[in-house]
């Protein structure tokens, strides 16, 4: 159930719909909201997963960061990881 800010209540499980609603602040947040939405535009279907998806890298490379690997060596090996 999501309620927007005219107090409009929706039900649904399509993420599209969800982050629709949604008034995100955070950057990285930001970002997972456009990739659904661009999902959700250009295909039709798999905004759900676009988003969970993306919520774990980010997490992954939250431990990693705080192992102490550095953001462009993260971002290298997620790019290897895609050439794979």
């Amino acid at each position: 159930m999501v309620i927007n800010h005219l107090d409009k209540l929706f039900i649904t499980n399509d993420a599209a719909t969800i982050v629709n609603e949604l008034e995100v602040q955070h950057p990285a947040a930001k970002i997972l909201v456009l990739a659904g939405k661009a999902q959700q535009e250009e295909i039709g279907d798999g905004a759900n997963l676009t988003i969970s998806f993306s919520g774990e890298l980010l997490h992954g490379a939250e431990e990693l960061i705080r192992m102490g690997l550095h953001p462009s060596e993260i971002i290298s090996g997620y790019t290897k990881a895609i050439a794979k």
